[in-house]
């Protein structure tokens, strides 16, 4: 019995969890200089917008980069 499962597992497609590594939020920088509470805030904005892009599907950001591209070359 414990074959018949391996043989399953090996048709199933792979899984990959994505790891990231993040630093705790403190206020101060690396070189201990303290942060304004300006900064911080847009620290928090940064994070909340990666986390926004990555939720999107592959197809939503190649759209995204089309647009971006056509609005570039439109101004210039």
């Amino acid at each position: 019995m414990t074959n018949e499962r391996n043989r399953d597992r090996s048709h199933r497609p792979a899984t990959h969890r994505r790891l990231e590594v993040v630093k705790p939020m403190t206020n101060t920088q690396d070189a201990g200089e303290s942060r304004t509470p300006e900064q911080i805030a847009q620290l928090h904005e940064v994070q909340a917008a990666k986390a926004q892009l990555a939720s999107l599907t592959p197809a939503e950001v190649r759209a995204a980069l089309e647009y971006r591209r056509g609005g570039i070359g439109e101004a210039q």
